[in-house]
Order: C-alpha cells, then sequence, then structure tokens
C-alpha cells in the first residue's frame, strides 16, 4: 500500500507541548490523541486528547486493569465436580455435577487431565446424568452484538459467556487432504468426537485452500457444514466455530474426554443445580489471571473480555439491582473501580468490556490517565505491560511495525490495539513506548470515521498511527 504522510512536524523544543498534527485529517477523520512522559506527567503531543471516541478493543485495557486490580496476578478459579448418590468399586450410581466458576481458560487440556485422573482414582461407570450448573451467570449468554449468532455462525469470536464453558465455547473442526486429487478431504471435530455434532463434508482436494465452515443449530441439532477445497500439499487446517448451546456442547465434550479414558457415561447431559446432598469428586482449578489477562490483551480475545466481567460482578458487586454475575453488576463495579480507585477524569461511557458496544466512549487522554495509574501500581504493573503485544513481535501487533523505518519500535511499543468497521470505521492504538531521551512513555491514538459519512480506511488509519509513534521516537 502507498502510503504518504502529510507529516507538518520539525524539530521541536521539549519545554513546549507540541500541538501541530502528524499528518493531515482529511474530513472523515475524528480523532483523540496524547503523548506523556512518565517519570513527570508532560504532555509531549496531545490532539483532542479530550474528545471522546470509540475505543473498540483498548477497552480491554480498562477491563484488565479492575481485573488485576480486584483479584491478583495470581487469582485462580475452581470449577467443581460433585457426584449424587453413591460411589461403589468404581461405579458411580447417580450424575456428575459440573460447577461452573467463571474460568475462561477452561481448555482441552485441563479436561484431558481430569479424565486421566478420573481413570487414576478408578472410576469406570457413571449411571446417571452429566448436570452443568451455571447459575453462577445470569441467564443471558449473548449480548445485543451477537445475538443472532445462536442459530448460526461463520467465526468463532461469536461465542457465548457461561459460567462453565470449554475451549471459550468453541469447537475446532480439522480438515487435511485426502490420498489423490478430488478425493473428498478429511473433516473431524478436534481431539475428538462430540456427540450431537453433525458434520456435513463438502471439501474435497485440490490445488489451493478455500474452505468455507458454517455451524447451524435449529431445535436442538447441530450440523456444521462446509465447502471448498483444501490443498494436496496442506498438512492440516484448523477451523473454529462457537457452540449453539454452551450447556450441551460442554458437558457433552466431558462425556468424549472420559469415553477415551475407558469411562462410560449413560445418561443424558442437562442444566441443573447442584443437589444439597451433592458429594466433593474433584477440583479443576484454572489457570493464574496473568495468564487469561495475556489472552485477553494479546489477542484481544472477547470471550475472555466478556466472561470476567460477569465474575467480576459475581464477587464483588454489592447492590441488589442486578443479577451479581451479569454484564449489567461486572460493569457497574468497573465503573467503579475507574472512578474510586484508578480516578478517571469523568466523561467515559462503558457497555461492555469487550469493545464489541459501539456505544463505550473515551477520551485519549483517559487512557493515558488509566496507563499512568497503572504504571505506580507495582504489584499488578508487570503483569499489565507484559499481557500487552510487543510490535512486531506477537499478538495483534505481531503482522505491524513491520517496515524497514521502524525497526527502532520493535520490541520498544507495547500496546493494545482496537478495531471496528461498523458502523463507523474505528483505528485505534493505546500502551506503552520505551523512548531514548524520555525514558517510558504512555500513549493513545483514537481514530474514528464520522457517521453517515465515507469511512477511511483502517490499513490507512494504523499506517498514519505507526508514523506517528516512529515521529515520536526518532523527533522528539
Amino acid at each position: 500500500m502507498k502510503f504518504i504522510p502529510y507529516i507538518i512536524l520539525t524539530m521541536m523544543s521539549f519545554n513546549a507541548v507540541a500541538k501541530e498534527p502528524f499528518y493531515k485529517l482529511n474530513r472523515k477523520n475524528q480523532q483523540s490523541v496524547i503523548f506523556t512522559r512518565l517519570s513527570d506527567g508532560k504532555v509531549i503531543y496531545e490532539k483532542n486528547s479530550s474528545s471522546t471516541l470509540s475505543p473498540a478493543s483498548v477497552t480491554k485495557l480498562f477491563t484488565s486493569a479492575a481485573l488485576l486490580s480486584k483479584f491478583s496476578p495470581a487469582h485462580t478459579f475452581k470449577t467443581r465436580i460433585l457426584y449424587t448418590g453413591k460411589k461403589d468399586r468404581g461405579v458411580i450410581n447417580g450424575d456428575l455435577i459440573v460447577v461452573g466458576s467463571g474460568d475462561p481458560l477452561l481448555i482441552n487440556e485441563k479436561l484431558w487431565q481430569m479424565a486421566a485422573d478420573f481413570r487414576h482414582m478408578g472410576l469406570k461407570k457413571v449411571t446417571g446424568n452429566i448436570i452443568i450448573d451455571n447459575s453462577l451467570f445470569d441467564g443471558s449468554t449473548w449480548d445485543k452484538s451477537r445475538s443472532s449468532s445462536k442459530f448460526s455462525s461463520n467465526n468463532a469470536y461469536d461465542a457465548p459467556v457461561s459460567a462453565f464453558g470449554v475451549n471459550f465455547n468453541t469447537f475446532p473442526i480439522a480438515f487435511a487432504p485426502g490420498f489423490e486429487k478430488n478425493d473428498p478431504a478429511f473433516m473431524s471435530i478436534d481431539p475428538y468426537p462430540i456427540k450431537g455434532i453433525e458434520l456435513k463434508n463438502g471439501v474435497s482436494t485440490g490445488n489451493y485452500n478455500q474452505i468455507k465452515v458454517k455451524r447451524a443449530s435449529n431445535k436442538g441439532s447441530v450440523k456444521v457444514i462446509s465447502s471448498g477445497t483444501i490443498s494436496k500439499s496442506k498438512d492440516l487446517k484448523k477451523y473454529y466455530r462457537s457452540v449453539a448451546d454452551p450447556v450441551i456442547t460442554g458437558g457433552e465434550q466431558i462425556r468424549s474426554f472420559l469415553k477415551q479414558e475407558g469411562i462410560e457415561v449413560l445418561g443424558k447431559v442437562r442444566s441443573g443445580s447442584q443437589a444439597k446432598s451433592a458429594k466433593h469428586l474433584y477440583t479443576i482449578e484454572s489457570y493464574e489471571l496473568s495468564r487469561m489477562i495475556s489472552g485477553l490483551n494479546k489477542y484481544s480475545n472477547n470471550y475472555i473480555a466478556d466472561v470476567l466481567i460477569k465474575r467480576l460482578g459475581a464477587s464483588f458487586y454489592k447492590g441488589s439491582k442486578h443479577h451479581k454475575g451479569s454484564l449489567d453488576a461486572g460493569m457497574a463495579v468497573l465503573r467503579d473501580f475507574l472512578r474510586n480507585e484508578a480516578k478517571i477524569p469523568s466523561g467515559s461511557a462503558f457497555f461492555n468490556g469487550s469493545g464489541l458496544d459501539t456505544r463505550n466512549r473515551v477520551s485519549a487522554e483517559q487512557v493515558v490517565s488509566l496507563l499512568q495509574y497503572m504504571y505506580k501500581r507495582m504489584d499488578i504493573f508487570p503483569e499489565f505491560l507484559a499481557s500487552l503485544p510487543a510490535a512486531g513481535w506477537d499478538g495483534t501487533l505481531e503482522d505491524r511495525f513491520n517496515s524497514s523505518s521502524f525497526k527502532n519500535l520493535v520490541g520498544y511499543v507495547r500496546a493494545k490495539t482496537g478495531t471496528l468497521s461498523r458502523p463507523v470505521s474505528v483505528s485505534a492504538l493505546a500502551g506503552y513506548m520505551g523512548h531514548p531521551k524520555h525514558g517510558m512513555i504512555a500513549f493513545a491514538i483514537l481514530d474514528n470515521g464520522k457517521p453517515k459519512a465515507g469511512q477511511p480506511s483502517i490499513l490507512d488509519l494504523r499506517a498514519r498511527q505507526e508514523t506517528a509513534l516512529n515521529i515520536i521516537m526518532k523527533r522528539y
């Protein structure tokens, strides 16, 4: 992409705040920018820094700050597994009850270890049902931004939110080429089949990769429909799709893992709550919160954000208006943290913690105020900083700053990205940069298109942001 920035900046005195624009904005753009030296709070550059715009996934900076502060980087969540009836000679004559804890990083590795441990314990059979208890959270599994995905999804990020969810409430479908050209591809659910999900394979072996995968559900039945081709030279390709029902699919995934260890479950998967007479069988302890925050920020994982916002409400909401494990309760805790603990200047608006809600509004000044607060928190700042993508290295910044002229920024910029394409174009970048003269700088660049107007290119906005950071690094 050819990009010629309209740079007006020249070498300026460090004693004055720079207010000239980094590049000429056309009428399609709105912008809020600020760069602040952390050692003394000096503003190095600002433009419309108090204007509130959509931050998109830069919202996750506020979410992760609240989570680290309210819990701790080392905090874990515990998914309890109980049983009813009697356990005798490896047979549970009753139900397995799985009590969801709001662990957003409950992945195959954890279920594999659980099933292996059950085998070590001598368990061979469960005569009853698998009961999934999701009562820690309210009954809303999709927010308004993703409600249509309940019945059909072409994406993994449309996953429902629940207190018990496996693999981000998604499942991977693996494709491998057939033995000969034009043979049907091999298609399977990874790692094991899930009862109730039917695969319809329309992928053939060819010369190139062009696979489409859609998940559709109707009256309890789930189909995964694929079409296209996979290259004969391709070893394996995986696609992830959201689940239609986190209770049924999560329970059936447990059944699949137990089956691989020779443990049979005779009953069905049902939604319910733990019985008073239920007895403890096993606890799945989550990974530490710091690892969850890393996944949240480096890869901008919306599921982690939404689950942990509800978990925030379940643990810390003290009011009576909302169900404690609800989006509203979690957001109330987040807003209270920003107002009373982080002391963020007023005027922001947050409706969800992932940034998918286009009503979220924040200014560059407020973002940097949060970054300054976190910088002073030695107890949580190292994990907060480490969770941010590094320019040119990993996460959502792995493929950015790859021009040879930006080599001085690689690894020296640690920042959260934000992108939306509807109803307006949004591109945001905020975090920290190491500067040879100023030391650590906190910055925020929020770019929005204007409503009811032609929208700027996201790629163009990103290129301008990278150029702006380069100017700060080289000329200030």
